[in-house]
């Protein structure tokens, strides 16, 4: 753990809070269906799509400009990955986001690669501006949108925009600039298969049509998709057998898995963000 932050006491009823919350949650995605329409890269659709539907929820996936309105309007949350990005995804991008702010739609941002070309961290900006409701990326993408590589960079672009901050990689951080959580559950395995960020985003948004409160639906999601993915790896003897038993894992989590394998640890900062 960084030396930026300390454990403020023991999580194992933090863990079981949330193992509860997200067992129901999962309940409620079956029983509900929620809607989350995707505008997601072209190597993630597929793969987003199956992640979404293993845990209950319906994806929609149209770039259409002359219908996206309409398929966002009815959609009980958003998903905005910039990850393929043409003049003609930023035309729809934006429309989107836009109808989500009219109907009052949660939605996230995952800014893809943002560090690594001006062009999409320009759209990005423009994007935040928007004010999503979660932005969710791995480290290099959050610093680059904080605009600084200070280590608490996170709750620094979760003051800034307003939305719930996901930094994800090795250890999850969540964090609304105030409260800070690390979800401390995954595999190594899941950097070998593709479009697993992108999925991770999806699911964040199917959690976030179901609880209102964007912070918890964040910590569940990601604790859903680390749990699953342990499990998942116990299984396969490599990235194309972890796909199929995440999905399975995915379809098949409860309440006592996500107690026994769950680590969700409260953290504090440990100097001042201001």
């Amino acid at each position: 753990m960084s030396t930026a932050y300390r454990v403020s006491h023991p999580d194992t009823t933090t863990t079981g809070y949330y193992a509860t919350q997200t067992a129901q949650a999962l309940a409620a995605m079956v029983h509900k269906r929620p809607r989350v329409h995707c505008l997601t890269n072209t190597v993630a659709m597929e793969f987003t799509a199956d992640i979404l539907m293993a845990v209950g929820a319906h994806p929609s996936m149209t770039m259409g400009l002359e219908e996206i309105s309409e398929f966002v309007s009815c959609a009980h949350s958003l998903n905005v990955n910039i990850g393929t990005l043409d003049s003609q995804r930023r035309a729809v991008m934006l429309q989107a986001v836009q109808t989500a702010l009219d109907f009052n739609k949660p939605w996230i941002l995952d800014p893809v690669s943002v560090h690594a070309s001006e062009h999409r961290c320009n759209f990005a900006t423009e994007l935040v501006a928007m004010q999503p409701t979660v932005i969710c990326g791995n480290i290099a993408e959050i610093r680059t949108l904080a605009g600084t590589n200070s280590p608490h960079a996170a709750q620094q672009l979760a003051r800034q925009s307003g939305a719930v901050v996901a930094q994800t990689g090795e250890t999850d951080l969540v964090t609304d600039g105030q409260r800070t959580l690390m979800v401390a559950n995954g595999s190594p395995l899941q950097t070998r298969v593709s479009a697993m960020g992108c999925a991770t985003n999806a699911l964040i948004a199917g959690f976030m049509a179901l609880d209102h409160d964007a912070f918890d639906a964040t910590v569940q999601a990601l604790l859903t998709l680390g749990v699953a993915a342990e499990r998942a790896a116990k299984r396969a003897s490599g990235p194309g057998t972890l796909h199929m038993y995440l999905l399975d894992e995915l379809y098949s989590l409860d309440l006592q898995a996500l107690v026994t394998a769950g680590h969700i640890v409260p953290v504090e900062v440990t100097n001042d963000l201001s």
